[in-house]
């Protein structure tokens, strides 16, 4: 198994709408438009720099987060080519799946953080697009 690339890191956080313009100012980045997955009661911001926001509604795991532990890093997302061989390596090691998830043509799996010393690891796969493609398309 073999990690591509750290992904990015997210960051949960009540009010997006307020952290945002506070990381932009703090850190120069920009954030991507809002991504909203109501069948997971979450939206999250992208930032080209690595860096994710994202917000639950009532109920969400993103809120129960937030609840138990304080807005902060809620995981680090690693990009991988093969997830089915990823997970089977994880598995190895004793860590177990507790979310997969689809949006568009990326699949994401979540292992919980007890496993991995509290750090709540989450796998991504897709396939990338090199950024001039998507300047070229206007994106």
């Amino acid at each position: 198994m073999k990690i591509e690339k750290m992904e990015r890191v997210a960051v949960a956080v009540r009010d997006m709408d307020k952290a945002a313009p506070f990381f932009e100012e703090l850190l120069g980045v920009r954030f991507d438009p809002v991504i909203e997955s109501p069948e997971l009661g979450m939206s999250g911001r992208y930032s080209a720099e690595g860096l994710e926001l994202v917000a639950g509604t009532e109920g969400s795991v993103i809120d129960k987060f937030i609840d138990g532990r304080g807005q902060g890093v809620f995981c680090v997302v690693f990009k991988v080519t093969d997830m089915d061989a990823a997970i089977s390596h994880f598995a190895g090691k004793g860590l177990k799946p507790v979310n997969d998830v689809t949006f568009g043509a990326m699949r994401e799996v979540a292992f919980h953080p007890r496993d991995s010393f509290g750090l709540q690891i989450v796998l991504a796969e897709y396939n990338a697009v090199h950024p001039a493609t998507y300047a070229a398309l206007g994106k």
